[in-house]
Order: C-alpha cells, then sequence, then structure tokens
C-alpha cells in the first residue's frame, strides 16, 4: 500500500528562512528525492499481560468487573490488539462437587475456564482483539509430572480439554492457548508433546493459525532455573537456548525443535532496578540479550518476541517514572527486530500511589499515569509499523560515552558489534548511543538510533551522523514521518531520553 507522506511543517522551516533571507539557493523539495513505498504489513503487536478481568477473579479478591466496554475501550485506544489471559478461569471458581479422580478434577477447571474466556472473547470479538486462553489444566501440565507422564496420557488429558464441544476454541478471536512461561530445559520434551497434540487438535477441526503460547527465561536467570525444577541439571543459557532452536539431547534424526514447531522464541527481560544510592540502574545484559535472540532468529527466520516491564515487584524492579522508560524498551525491542511485545503487566491490584503498579488497578478499575505514557508510544509505534516492517535486523553499532578507550559494561557485553558500516562515515555523540541496520529484501539500508542511556536521569542525546551515499533522510520520530536533507552528508539527532528514530538514507532522483 503506497505511504502517504506526511511531512512536518516545524522541521521545513529552512524553506521559509531561504526564502525570507532572499537567498537564490532553491529551497528543499521532498519531490526531487526518490523516497521508498512500503507495503501493507500486519503491523507491531502489544500484548496486555493480565488484561481487564473478571469479578472476584481468585475467589477471595473481590476485585471490580473489568471486562466491560469501557476497559475495552481504554485498552484499544492504547495501541493494544492482543491479551493473555492470566486470572479468568481460577479454579477457585470451578464446581468440583462431582470430582473424582485427576480427569474429573481437569474437567471442571477447563469448564469454568471456558465459562470466563468465553465472556472475555465476546468483548474481543466487538473490539477486534485477539486472546490467549488460560485453561488452567492446560497451562499447569506440569502440576501432574509425576501422574501424566507420557506422550499417551498427555493425549488423553489434552483431547478431554480440547473437546470438539469446547466453545472457546471456535471464536474468531480465540489466538491460541497459554502453554507455559519460563521452564527449565526439564520441562522441554513435554511441552513439545503440547504443541504437536494441540496442533494436530486445530488441524482436526479445520481452526487455521492458532498459536502455543511458550515464553522462556531471560540471560539472568540462574543455571539452576534454566535446568528446570523437575530433575534437571544445571545449564548455561547458551545451552538453554539451543536446546529450544536445535533440539535436544537424543533426538532422533527429523525431530521438530521448539523453534521449528512454534515458528517465534518469545522471552522476558525487565531491565529497570532500584538503586538505594543512585535511584535507578540497567541491567548490563540486555542489549545482549536482545543481540543474541535476535541473530538466532536470523539464521533460524524464527520471529522474535519481547516483553515491556510496567512497573516493580519484589525481585528489585523499579517502578517506571517516565514516558522515556517505556521508549528506551519498546525501541530497543524494535532495533533488534521484535515486532511483537508484552506487556508485563497491563493490570495489576496496586494504585500508582501504592507502587508495584500497572497501567490499570484491576482491583477498582482506575488507571495509573503509566497507562497514559503507553498509550502515546505504543501508537507512535503504530504509526510507522509498515515503514519499519518493510525491514529486517541485520546488525548492531555501540558507542559509549564514558570517555575515550572506555567501554561502556553493556555494550562490552554484546558479543557481534559491527566496527562500521558502508553507509555511516562518522558518528559523533554526547550520551550512550546505539544504532541497529536494516535491510528491506532489495538490499536498501535503514537504521534504528537510540538514546541508550537510563531514562531515570533524563539525559538527551545530541548525536551527529554524517552518511555516505544519501542526499537526505526519510526519519520517523515519535511516530511522525518527515524528510530532512543532508548538509555535507551530515544531520544532527536532538534524541529524548529513551528515544528511537528510525532513519532511511534516500537520494535525489
Amino acid at each position: 500500500m503506497k505511504r502517504k507522506l506526511a511531512l512536518l511543517l516545524s522541521m521545513m522551516s529552512v524553506v521559509g528562512c531561504i526564502s525570507a533571507c532572499g537567498s537564490k539557493e532553491k529551497a528543499f523539495d521532498p519531490s526531487d528525492y526518490d523516497i521508498p513505498v512500503f507495503v501493507e504489513t500486519k503491523g507491531v503487536s502489544f500484548m496486555a499481560y493480565s488484561g481487564p478481568t473478571v469479578e472476584n477473579w481468585s475467589g477471595s479478591s473481590r476485585n471490580v468487573s473489568t471486562a466491560t466496554d469501557e476497559h475495552f475501550q481504554k485498552l484499544v485506544d492504547a495501541g493494544f490488539n492482543k491479551i493473555v489471559a492470566l486470572r479468568e478461569g481460577a479454579p477457585a471458581h470451578a464446581d468440583k462437587s462431582q470430582v473424582t479422580d485427576t480427569y474429573s478434577d481437569i474437567l471442571a477447571e477447563s469448564e469454568i475456564a471456558e465459562k470466563h474466556a468465553m465472556q472475555l472473547l465476546e468483548l474481543c470479538e466487538k473490539y477486534n482483539v485477539t486472546y490467549f486462553v488460560r485453561d488452567w489444566p492446560f497451562y499447569n501440565m506440569n502440576k501432574y509430572w509425576n501422574e501424566i507422564d507420557t506422550y499417551e496420557e498427555y493425549e488423553t488429558v489434552i483431547r478431554s480439554i480440547l473437546s470438539e464441544d469446547r466453545q472457546y476454541i471456535y471464536s474468531p478471536a480465540f489466538a491460541g492457548m497459554y502453554g507455559r512461561d519460563e521452564p527449565g530445559v526439564d520441562q522441554y520434551e513435554r511441552i513439545r508433546w503440547q504443541i504437536q497434540i494441540f496442533n494436530e487438535i486445530m488441524e482436526e477441526y479445520g481452526i487455521e493459525n492458532k498459536e502455543f503460547l511458550l515464553n522462556l527465561l531471560p540471560s539472568y536467570g540462574s543455571a539452576t532455573s534454566f535446568g528446570g525444577e523437575y530433575g534437571g541439571e544445571p545449564v548455561t543459557y547458551q545451552e538453554y537456548i539451543n536446546q529450544y532452536f536445535y533440539g535436544l539431547p537424543g533426538d532422533e534424526e527429523g525431530t521438530p525443535t521448539l523453534s521449528e514447531l512454534l515458528g517465534y522464541i518469545s522471552y522476558d527481560y525487565y531491565p529497570f532496578k532500584q538503586d538505594s544510592l543512585d535511584g535507578s540502574y540497567m541491567r548490563s545484559s540486555h542489549l545482549q540479550n536482545l543481540e543474541m535472540l535476535a541473530n538466532e532468529c536470523k539464521k533460524n527466520n524464527v520471529e522474535l518476541r519481547t516483553y515491556v516491564q510496567t512497573g516493580a515487584d519484589f525481585t528489585g524492579l523499579r517502578d517506571l517514572t517516565s514516558i522515556g522508560d517505556f521508549r528506551l524498551q519498546i525501541y530497543s525491542n524494535l532495533a533488534f527486530g521484535s515486532h511483537d511485545m508484552t506487556y508485563y503487566e497491563y493490570g495489576t491490584f496496586n494504585s500508582q500511589e501504592e507502587g508495584e503498579f500497572g497501567l490499570i488497578n484491576l482491583q477498582d478499575g482506575t488507571y495509573n499515569y503509566t497507562y497514559e505514557m503507553a498509550k502515546v508510544v505504543n501508537n507512535e509505534v503504530h504509526a510507522f509499523e509498515d515503514a519499519y516492517m518493510n525491514y529486517h535486523y541485520d546488525g548492531v553499532m555501540c558507542f559509549s560515552a564514558l570517555g575515550e578507550g572506555v567501554i561502556h559494561p553493556s555494550f562490552r557485553a554484546v558479543q557481534n558489534k559491527l566496527k562500521s558500516h558502508p553507509r555511516i562515515e562518522d558518528v559523533e555523540y554526547t550520551q550512550d548511543t546505539v544504532i541497529t541496520t536494516f535491510k528491506d529484501y532489495e538490499g536498501n539500508d535503514a537504521f534504528m538510533l537510540l538514546n541508550y542511556t537510563d531514562p531515570y536521569f533524563d539525559l538527551d542525546n545530541r548525536v551527529t551522523i554524517e552518511f555516505n551515499d544519501a542526499d537526505a533522510l526519510l526519519m520517523y520520530r515519535l511516530g511522525e514521518e518527515m524528510i530532512v536533507p543532508l548538509k555535507n552528508g551530515k544531520y544532527t539527532f536532538e534524541l529524548y531520553p529513551g528515544e528511537g528514530r528510525f532513519i532511511i538514507p534516500i537520494k535525489k532522483k
């Protein structure tokens, strides 16, 4: 689909100045430049983890219902197009009067999951949002680790959960099943069974394009957690990821890997930590984890999916204090090719006055200030998503502002940094800076430029880049599209805290 070019008049003030000053130099005219045309794409997805939910979800929480038109309108206004259920279908609501064994217990819990899922799916259909169902026995198959432990037993249970009578699977808003979160490698084989059985059932029913939702640990987890809790030996993070992409020890040739079955890898990384002296610090492995998985995805033709931290928790994460906190995470994810991001958590049960809060307080249905911040950033990404998604991640360059010869710890951890790029002659900067490189399928270049400083400290970054073989830049800033001329190949970017800018060098016709 051909884009409608929206030039910013404010960025074109140079034209007025030239005219007013009586210069004979020709005014800048965007039509003189070879501007790319982008095809329409599926766009960037933002998923709400713990979205609007049912009244008194746990049986004792006494929260209000947020499964309403009002709250779904707020969700879509903020740019979200997916929900992953967390609270709906809690077993406390299940009728277990007829439970006699494990199998009847599983069915009783699945029935209440279905009841709640249908309430949410009705709203999802109305607002064009897709929804991953959390059917608690399906999600918690590891709960029955010692009792249900063969492929045949897994198939029996899953076919009883996903029988032809299970109504949520037929909803057009049904995205798939929430399968597992942060498993160790000792669960990989059984998760593979689960995915295969789920896929077979969907194919038998003629239900297409439904996913098993699986999310992995970040690199700052422990070797014990990577190994797992069911007898798995500790493994490194590299081994944890390798078994996802390349198979399990003892796999026979031709056995599908988890990445082949799913077509994506998802992991959750939360960069902002509380600091008793300075107030905040960023985990130094943030970029390393992104780059490592982006490269694996590039090698294996697999989609990268990432998370966005929304607040503090008991592990030492800090609450988000500015729109820059959202921008740094989201533009960093985009910089490494992630098109699908999950907000952890969209809804919590705290207000901003209490701390450890998400975008909405599900207890009473009120919104925290972070909702408006997320809304702005999500929608500025949607504004240029077609341009961005016509390119794919290629590599990363890092520029440390700590002084000559000193490398920032976050940059030192990145394993495959580019030392140069043919389209970039020189870079000057006042703060830590990241530039990731992109190509389209014809080999044309694009870049994501990041102010990679902790937004907590409110530091702007003045970056001057000298480009080769370019006369102007097609640029996306805060959702706005603009064309700016280069002077001697150079342009100076004034980047806000956390800001990312998508840049496409262009030439005269």
